[in-house]
């Protein structure tokens, strides 16, 4: 994956390596994400909608939103990129 971070206002660019559709969760290998301090890392987070992990599967390459929910983070848009 090339290291090109997302600019603010636009969706982070990453790879599917989970999902755990029970808990609502994705985990993601994604590039920086400046506006929350992230860097290049895999990381898991908890989805708004649990629906939204419907079709995806691991290698899948997504667009997504995600946004500080307290002292953690959740994805509140996810597009296909592939």
């Amino acid at each position: 994956m090339p290291d090109v971070e997302a600019s603010p206002g636009q969706l982070a660019a990453g790879q599917v390596v989970a999902t755990n559709r029970a808990v609502g969760t994705i985990t993601i290998r994604h590039q920086g994400i400046p506006e929350l301090f992230m860097q290049t890392m895999t990381m898991v987070f908890r989805v708004s909608d649990k629906a939204m992990l419907e079709g995806l599967t691991p290698g899948d390459k997504i667009r997504f939103k995600v946004e500080r929910d307290g002292r953690s983070y959740v994805v509140t848009r996810i597009e296909h990129s592939n």
